[in-house]
């Protein structure tokens, strides 16, 4: 018997619709260069960096950049961006 995991933040009906609204690709080496500046600029204040925060901005300023306009795309990043920066623990 397969086992299906549920997420209390995500319903079935939302995980559908942000998978067929990835509009974008994420290049992660990127992901962590910048994130790992957002640190050392805020070396002196870690109470200031925020991985929640920066997978906003992030998903933002690529979707403004390429003139996408699509709130599940943005949502969609949102969550794999900050999904992916938790696993690796960059933050200090």
């Amino acid at each position: 018997m397969k086992r299906e995991e549920k997420f209390s933040f995500l319903n079935k009906a939302l995980v559908i619709q942000l998978n067929n609204h990835k509009l974008y690709t994420i290049n992660y080496s990127n992901i962590e260069r910048r994130f790992a500046e957002e640190i050392e600029n805020y070396k002196n204040h870690p109470e200031l960096i925020s991985i929640d925060e920066f997978s906003m901005n992030y998903s933002f300023g690529y979707h403004s950049s390429n003139n996408i306009d699509d709130m599940y795309s943005k949502e969609a990043m949102f969550i794999e961006v900050k999904n992916y920066l938790e696993t690796i623990k960059m933050c200090a």
